[in-house]
């Protein structure tokens, strides 16, 4: 997409965000390692909590709502519920009571804000919450370009708390009750 950008004259760091994408993998590697206390802990704590919320917004929504249908719920069997930071008032800040386990990915972007409102009223009410965040983190990428690294960074991050789960529940990511296992 950034080549494509690129070459309809729409993007000029083309060649410094290449660059820098090429000296990503140790960051990555550091990103995983920064959250695996806090993974390990979380995912003991939560292995049988019944349903989880999970929070996301601009660039970092995609990432929150892939964790919730495609690792939680999917690979895991285990009812969540995404929601975007900016739709969280609407309805979904209704679900949240003392231990509601609460998921939050945020990112760098301008909507870093919305995450922030929906941490404050949610930090009131549970304190069963755990964040990933990119900003803390050492990336090879100019700051205008970190906003649109931090969904690659928050997968990998959230992929040990994912193999936390696999182990403390005994289930297997790979196993799955009905998808690709019957015709429907």
């Amino acid at each position: 997409l950034l080549r494509l950008l690129f070459l309809n004259g729409e993007f000029d760091g083309y060649d410094r965000v290449l660059s820098q994408m090429m000296a990503m993998g140790p960051a990555l590697d550091a990103a995983r390692a920064s959250v695996v206390e806090r993974c390990e802990a979380y995912g003991k704590k939560h292995k049988d909590t019944p349903w989880h919320l999970v929070l996301g917004s601009g660039a970092t929504w995609g990432e929150a709502y892939c964790y919730a249908m495609c690792i939680l719920e999917e690979m895991q069997w285990i009812k969540t519920k995404s929601i975007h930071a900016a739709e969280f008032f609407h309805g979904t800040i209704e679900l949240v009571e003392p231990g509601t386990s609460v998921i939050m990915m945020y990112g760098e972007d301008e909507t870093r804000p919305l995450m922030d409102r929906a941490y404050r009223f949610i930090s009131s009410i549970t304190d069963q919450i755990l964040i990933f965040d990119t900003k803390d983190l050492e990336m090879p990428f100019d700051p205008e370009f970190r906003g649109m690294v931090a969904p690659i960074f928050l997968g990998h991050m959230t992929g040990v708390l994912s193999k936390v789960l696999e182990r403390e529940r005994g289930h297997d990511l790979s196993i799955r009750r009905y998808y690709r296992q019957m015709e429907y």
